[in-house]
């Protein structure tokens, strides 16, 4: 019982973490200039590569509780 709260409470805390990246990653792109490695495109692909696909899972993972 208790890992099932403890699971629930660190899928919430990398929540709110990730859509915290999500936004520095938005700033990102609107304000700087691409370079050679980190292109505007780079971060979006970062974005919806790694952040919106854990995010969904971690919805998932609460909605079943």
């Amino acid at each position: 019982m208790s890992d099932k709260r403890r699971m629930i409470k660190v899928r919430r805390k990398r929540m709110k973490s990730i859509k915290k990246q999500i936004e520095g990653h938005e700033k990102k792109i609107e304000n700087e200039e691409g370079r050679l490695d980190t292109t505007k495109d780079y971060w979006k692909k970062e974005i919806d590569e790694k952040f919106l696909k854990q995010l969904e899972e971690d919805e998932k993972f609460l909605g079943k509780e």
